[in-house]
């Protein structure tokens, strides 16, 4: 199967596939392979009569193929591009008669948004050794950093390691998010090339001074006082920092610091643990302020709040300040 770097040259170079099937959880590299096809097959002048954008759920896999098998007008080439295409997933079967004699000149691309595809059946089969198949898998959070490194270089943009650290602990995963952010702060300062932490506050909208990456900072480094004044915060903010969402990072944070205590090779953690390297030392310095024994406790301590946060099994529910005030003084006390 092909990956998203060599699909993108390929589509760069012009080599494109009669069919092109893109599937999987990551929405993210399926559209970005979709924009490429649009801005590339067609040329503008000619989309008006050469370019066809359909939706699965209004269309027909018959309606695909009849718009693929017409010559193009005024162009070498015609795309018949599917979005929300898994709606046609049982009539994928209908492309093998086309298989046999797709148009050369046209390309057909379906982005479905579908975890998995079967990939028995014969024309999923075909798709994969004759055209282009390709998974959209999501990228695991030790990769992101890399990810969004690569995203930089291609807007032509730099961030100081403190606006990167914040970006990454606040969208996570969330790759499209992170190509949003990025373009609002580039069409608020086009002048600018060198993006800072007041950048991110001042366009994203995350507070620079009090947020969860600041949170676990100060608590890494065993500052009661700091760690104090950001739940403080946090408590009369409950709007822009629900408790629910403060303890959906915490709870996984120190529980990965616990694991770090018994990993054996400290190289080997950003693997181990999932996490970007740029994370690293803040992990490496949480685990020295806080030893194995009093993290048992803060992980049931958490995993308990969570509970009564939620009011799940019985367990009674808590306003948010009052879980504040348990968070300071299980992770203060």
């Amino acid at each position: 199967m092909s990956s998203f770097e060599s699909i993108k040259s390929a589509i760069s170079s012009k080599n494109y596939p009669a069919v092109a099937v893109l599937y999987g959880e990551e929405p993210y590299f399926m559209k970005e392979l979709a924009k490429r096809f649009e801005n590339s097959v067609v040329p503008e002048e000619a989309k008006d009569f050469n370019q066809h954008i359909l939706y699965g759920k209004d269309t027909s896999m018959g309606e695909v193929i009849q718009r693929a098998r017409a010559l193009p007008m005024f162009s070498d080439q015609t795309l018949v591009l599917v979005r929300e295409a898994q709606h046609l997933s049982k009539q994928l079967g209908e492309l093998e008669s086309y298989l046999e004699n797709p148009n050369p000149a046209s390309v057909i691309v379906l982005v479905m948004h579908q975890k998995s595809l079967d990939r028995r059946l014969k024309v999923v089969k075909r798709i994969e050794k004759e055209q282009l198949l390709f998974e959209s898998k999501p990228i695991y959070e030790n990769k992101v950093g890399i990810f969004l490194d690569e995203l930089l270089r291609n807007k032509g943009v730099e961030l100081s390691n403190k606006a990167k650290q914040l970006l990454l602990f606040s969208i996570s995963t969330d790759l499209s998010r992170y190509e949003r952010e990025i373009d609002k702060l580039i069409i608020a300062d086009p002048n600018t090339k060198s993006f800072d932490d007041t950048h991110i506050e001042r366009h994203v909208g995350i507070n620079r001074q009090y947020n969860i990456f600041e949170l676990t900072k100060a608590l890494s480094e065993g500052n009661r006082k700091r760690s104090a004044s950001i739940l403080g915060y946090f408590a009369k903010n409950t709007k822009d920092h629900p408790p629910i969402a403060t303890l959906a990072v915490l709870y996984p944070f120190f529980t990965k610091v616990f694991r770090l205590h018994t990993l054996s090779n400290p190289k080997d953690a950003p693997k181990a643990l999932g996490i970007s390297p740029y994370f690293l030392s803040e992990y490496q310095s949480a685990a020295r302020n806080f030893p194995m024994k009093r993290l048992t406790k803060i992980v049931s301590s958490l995993r308990e709040l969570d509970l009564k946060c939620k009011g799940v099994g019985g367990a009674p529910g808590l306003n948010d300040q009052q879980i504040y005030q348990d968070l300071a003084m299980y992770l203060l006390g």
